[in-house]
């Protein structure tokens, strides 16, 4: 049985700021957003952790989730996953409009 990844894109609708993410292994999409419910919002990420400190329902309120692309779940594709990822970075100036601390 196959399982999906993707590229995602977690939008801030009270302010308009991107992030872009993706999701590779196994578990693909369902552990990676999974994480994101356990974690109220963050996914570990330290630029959201920050948002969250201050009001613990911001994820809630504010973040919308949507998938850019989905990959099939297969060991050979995880480069081509982390490369498309850049790209969406790049494209959506995620670094400099988001939170987003690399590319």
């Amino acid at each position: 049985m196959w399982n999906v990844n993707c590229v995602y894109l977690i939008t801030d609708t009270s302010n308009g700021k991107l992030y872009v993410g993706s999701t590779y292994g196994k578990d693909g999409i369902w552990q990676r957003w999974s994480t994101y419910v356990t974690t109220n919002g963050t996914g570990g990420n330290k630029e959201l952790i920050q948002l969250i400190k201050d009001d613990p329902d911001y994820a809630i309120k504010y973040f919308q989730f949507s998938i850019l692309e989905v990959f099939l779940n297969q060991d050979s594709n995880n480069e081509q996953i982390l490369e498309r990822e850049k790209y969406w970075k790049k494209v959506l100036d995620s670094k400099n409009h988001g939170y987003n601390d690399n590319l």
